[in-house]
């Protein structure tokens, strides 16, 4: 089931809290315990929507989470939805603000796509912005579209923020998008979500893979 169809029901019932909960504590645990095996890491970004930055609870059990955790702060990512991004409170400015202090990284997602605007960028402090994959799905179909890209790659880097592009489907969209300055890159043409057990056995293969390389 799509995002868009189940966190506009989960928002307007008041019962995503719940939800960004669970996955933020699951996807901590998960972290904590590879990290501690000394198995391969890498930052997995949560989901926070505008309820969560309205509820001081789960933004404090976010916050003191992160601290206690004895994990490199760096490793946990926060990807703001259209809906939290349009509608970030003074609390939620500050909680925002707290995680970056900490060393946690703040993302945009969607950008370029429905609400999102520039005066996001302008007011707030994001690490990593996160491309529309309409733009992405539509490169090398016109040279409007590849020069906004190539702008937005651009006006990130300017602004001290990294970017990745969503919605990468083919080798020409990987060419176009490395040749100018994307980061980092997400989509069907490296892997389709997973359960969090394939992951692992990914990594853990992946891993193994550069090991043997090196040998």
């Amino acid at each position: 089931v799509l995002p868009g169809r189940f966190i506009p029901v989960l928002e307007d019932s008041g019962h995503i809290t719940k939800l960004d909960s669970f996955v933020n504590q699951s996807v901590q645990e998960a972290v904590a315990r590879r990290y501690r095996e000394g198995r391969r890491v890498l930052p997995v970004a949560v989901n926070l929507s505008r309820m969560d930055l309205m509820d001081d609870h789960i933004m404090n059990r976010i916050h003191s989470n992160i601290s206690e955790i004895n994990v490199p702060v760096n490793l946990f990512h926060y990807e703001l939805t259209e809906s939290a991004y349009a509608e970030i409170t003074e609390n939620g400015g500050r909680f925002l603000n707290g995680l970056q202090k900490d060393g946690a990284k703040i993302l945009i997602d969607d950008f370029g796509s429905g609400i999102s605007s520039f005066s996001t960028v302008r007011d707030y402090e994001f690490d990593i912005i996160k491309l529309d994959m309409g733009f992405v799905h539509r490169i090398g179909t016109s040279k409007k579209t590849d020069h906004i890209l190539t702008a937005l790659i651009e006006l990130a880097h300017r602004l001290d923020m990294k970017v990745i592009a969503e919605g990468v489907e083919t080798k020409a969209q990987v060419d176009f998008l490395r040749s100018n300055g994307c980061d980092y890159f997400q989509g069907f043409y490296y892997a389709k979500p997973m359960p969090l057990k394939e992951f692992e056995t990914l990594l853990d293969q992946q891993t193994a893979k550069t090991q043997e390389a090196r040998a």
